[in-house]
């Protein structure tokens, strides 16, 4: 009786220990930003596309054309208690930086008790959202590790997946501006530099953007330190060695943003 009162105990520890926020946070995954010391992205009940899209078990791959978009560009959210006051002050930033940019047709607020969906964002394991507003009722996650996320940037980046956006080098018509050096991938990870057809994604015509907060790092998932991604079109600036690596959304970024949910 006493061994199967031992296993009960057990199955309830591991069952809790798999929902829990870590408190440290260690690792050292490959990751599409070069950042060091962070976990593999991980979510309860979730896959990954692109090395940071979460897509729901029963869903299977998605495009951010069919992404639900937030109601009035209105994003309800919250930002857990873990997180210190400068760390909700980066993730805070960046939701400004996107207001202002698109003069507040897409907005962040504060959830309260009657919103039905919301932003959960939270330190998990690894960077990663979900694309769009995936959920009817609930908090709807957003991971970014407290140890190696909380960076302008890549708060940025989450955010902008979580308002519906894939990644710049996965449009239909990426393979007319970058050439992907698959030699250099690591192995298992040449599905993240997969693109989508024109019949799933829209480009929303506007041009290309080796600048996009949106766009993989020339050395993603490399297995050698050579680049993956290489730009092939002649724009007299060396995007090889600042494409991916950007602070701010870039004029295309705001076009898209203002583009997809109709903002004058």
């Amino acid at each position: 009786m006493l061994q199967y009162v031992k296993l009960f105990l057990c199955l309830i520890f591991l069952s809790c220990k798999a929902y829990a926020i870590p408190l440290e946070d260690s690792g050292d995954a490959p990751n599409l930003f070069g950042l060091e010391g962070l976990s593999e992205n991980n979510a309860i009940g979730a896959n990954f596309i692109e090395g940071d899209i979460a897509v729901p078990l029963q869903t299977g791959r998605a495009a951010y054309i069919r992404s639900p978009k937030w109601p009035n560009g209105i994003v309800p959210f919250d930002i857990h208690s873990l997180y210190t006051n400068d760390q909700k002050s980066v993730i805070r930033g960046a939701m400004s930086e996107i207001m202002k940019s698109t003069n507040n047709c897409i907005r962040f607020v504060e959830r309260n008790s009657s919103t039905p969906v919301w932003l959960r964002i939270f330190p998990g394991q690894g960077c990663w959202s979900y694309m769009g507003r995936v959920k009817s009722r609930g908090a709807q996650d957003l991971s970014l590790q407290a140890t190696g996320c909380v960076h302008h940037s890549v708060a940025l980046h989450e955010l902008t997946h979580a308002l519906g956006f894939v990644h710049e080098q996965t449009r239909p018509d990426r393979n007319q501006y970058v050439l992907i050096q698959t030699e250099n991938i690591q192995s298992g990870k040449e599905h993240n530099f997969n693109i989508f057809p024109s019949t799933s994604v829209s480009t929303l015509n506007l041009p290309y953007d080796y600048g996009s907060i949106m766009h993989y790092r020339s050395d993603a998932f490399s297995s050698n330190g050579r680049p993956t991604i290489k730009a092939i079109i002649d724009t007299g600036k060396d995007w090889d060695s600042t494409m991916g690596r950007g602070k701010n959304l870039s004029n295309l970024d705001i076009a898209k943003l203002k583009a997809y949910y109709s903002c004058s």
